[in-house]
Parts: structure tokens; sequence; C-alpha cells
């Protein structure tokens, strides 16, 4: 295969279809009654995590592929992890030393707090392992933001595997690599099935980011693809991703499909989808990065970390003041914000400097 070097580029939209998967976590875990309209929302926040998943699949394995292409077809594993780590580190081990001393600073302060849940095994905690403590023990730890890391851990341990592969195996065999994935993990999703195991895991989970994966290598190698997408109207782009909130909304909260294993399926391909239409450069899928949705989804990470801490103080002080779940909601979601914004240009900006010296 020839090597033609070839620039990084910048995607429009994603940052906002990242926010947009925050805020069904956000929902998920705010106390929205039954009898309100974003209930019918908040009702599955798995589904906005599933998300992650796969616009993960296709950033990483469009950096990947890329980095094969202009290193000769090698991959500067070392360059790649240290750029991960910048990005992923510093702030999860931040809130991993808050949730060590959350509880000395709930008892000075005198608040009671939950009990709910396992008691964090630190070991597993700085080690990525979370997830499968949350699995065998059939619960979530009782420590904020604790409670939300599971996720985190699954996409440092896709971050592995994942530069690994690309490192050994070939671009001509990487969507070998794709459908090998996906057949494993409905195979382990199958065997967790019967022995009633959580799904929490890469091996579970590998299929989102092996759709998310299956755009990032049509956009690079498929180009005739792109241009027979791009023929499309843009009007059926946009009534296609008005399908997709309503097929989350009808799953979510109806039984219409019981299976686990075929509902993760539909909202692969379903994503997959959305994201090819994002791609190219007429009659797209786009959200301006101008537009406020853009520019709150630069801080998903520090939103995705901080909002269970943040919504369980609100609900609290709630209590104290008698206030309503829609004022608890929004002053969790403007607190939420504040805190990721002054997270983001205070803290993780400094490492993310360090990420961008680094020619990954």
């Amino acid at each position: 295969m020839n090597f033609i070097k070839t620039e990084r580029i910048h995607f429009h939209t994603f940052d906002s279809l990242r926010f947009l998967s925050f805020l069904l976590v956000f929902l998920r875990h705010s106390p929205v009654p039954e009898d309100s309209i974003l209930y019918y929302f908040s009702h599955e926040g798995g589904i906005g995590v599933s998300f992650f998943f796969v616009l993960s699949g296709f950033l990483i394995t469009y950096i990947l592929i890329l980095e094969k292409i202009n290193n000769q077809g090698k991959v500067p594993l070392k360059k790649f992890f240290k750029r991960r780590i910048l990005r992923i580190w510093p702030l999860y081990y931040a809130m991993v030393l808050f949730a060590m001393c959350t509880p000395f600073i709930l008892k000075f302060f005198n608040i009671s707090y939950s009990n709910e849940g396992y008691q964090p095994n630190w070991f597993f905690t700085l080690t990525f392992l979370e997830n499968y403590m949350a699995m065998f023990t059939r619960e979530l730890p009782n420590v904020a933001p604790l409670t939300v890391i599971w996720s985190l851990c699954v996409e440092e341990h896709f971050y592995i595997f994942w530069g690994l592969a690309f490192y050994f195996i070939s671009l001509r065999n990487i969507p070998k690599l794709f459908v090998g994935c996906i057949i494993f993990s409905f195979f382990m999703q199958t065997v967790y099935e019967k022995y009633d195991l959580n799904t929490l895991d890469l091996f579970t989970n590998i299929h989102y980011f092996a759709f998310g994966a299956i755009p990032a290598y049509i956009f690079v190698f498929r180009k005739d693809i792109i241009k027979n997408l791009e023929q499309i109207p843009a009007v059926y782009k946009y009534l296609y991703a008005v399908t997709v909130l309503a097929v989350i909304v009808i799953v979510a909260n109806t039984n219409i499909i019981p299976d686990l294993k075929l509902s993760s399926l539909l909202f692969s391909i379903l994503f997959s989808g959305l994201i090819l239409f994002t791609l190219g450069e007429r009659n797209v899928f786009k959200i301006s990065d101008k537009s406020i949705l853009a520019k709150l989804g630069k801080y998903t990470y520090g939103l995705y970390l901080f909002h269970t801490m943040v919504i369980s103080l609100f609900i609290k002080i709630g209590d104290k003041l008698e206030l309503g779940w829609i004022e608890i909601t929004l002053l969790s979601f403007v607190s939420t914000v504040i805190f990721s914004a002054l997270s983001y240009h205070l803290f993780e900006k400094q490492f993310l400097k360090l990420k961008n010296k680094i020619q990954a």
C-alpha cells in the first residue's frame, strides 16, 4: 500500500455530539420525576456512554491510520500513549484524590452521605480496573465521581488494545480487525448473559469502538463513498439525526427491543451512520463550532467527571432548603459547567499544551 503523507483535520459537530451525549448521562443522574417530559430522555444514560465509545472509536482510529500512513506503516506507540496519558490521567487522578478525601471532607462539614454501593479498592481505582470491581460486586462505588469512571477504564483499555493492534496489523488487514472485534463482542455478550455478568468491560463494548472506526476507515480510504454520501440532501441527514433521537427515546422507555445485544447493535449502526453523515464538505449534518453546544462540548471530560458530585451536593442542599427538582437540576447543571470550564482552562489545558507539543 502506498503511503502519502496526510494532514490531520478537525471534525466539526463532534464537540456538540459529545455534549449531547453527556446530557443523556447528566439527566440520568438528576432527580427528574417520572411525570416530567425530561424523564423520557433520562431513562437510559448508558446510551450516551455508548455514543462516547463510538466517537472515540472514530477519532482514535483516524489518528492511528494517519500515523501509519505518515510513518511508513509504523505507529509511534510511545508518542501515541503519551498523548492519551496527558489527556486522561491528570484530571482522572485529581478526581480520584478528591474521592479519597471525600469522606473526611463530609465528616468535617458534618454532611451525611450514603453508603450505597461498595467501598472502593484504591488499587483497582488507581490502575483503571474499577470497571471490574463494579462488574463482580454488581454495584457502583459509594464515592463520587467513582460511580462513572467505569467507562473511563473501558476507554483506557481500548487505547492500549487499539494502539497495539494498529502497531502489529497492516493497513490492508484493518477491516478484518473491525469485523473480528464486532463478532467477538457479541460472542462475549452472549457468554456474560449466560453467566449473569454485567457488561462493563472492553470485551463486551468493543463493538461500539469498531463501529465508530468504520467511518474513519471510509473517510481516509474510500473517498468515493464520501462523495456519494455528499449527494444526499442535507435535509435527509437532519431527518436521520432526529430519527436517531426518537429511537433513543423509544428504546430507552419501552420494551420494544428486550434483547440488550440487539439494542446495542442497533445503536452502534445508528451512531456510526450519524458520524458518516457529518463527513465531507457538501450537504453534511453539521452543528457549528461556534454554537453553544460545541463550546460546552470542549468541557465534556470535566462535565462527565464533575456532574455526579455536583448533583449529589445540590440534592443535599435542596433537601435542607426545600428546593424543587427543577431548581436542583438547573443549579447542578450550571455549577457543573462552571467547575468544568475552570478545570479545563486552569488545569487540563496545562497538560494539553504538553500534549500538542508531541508529534504523535
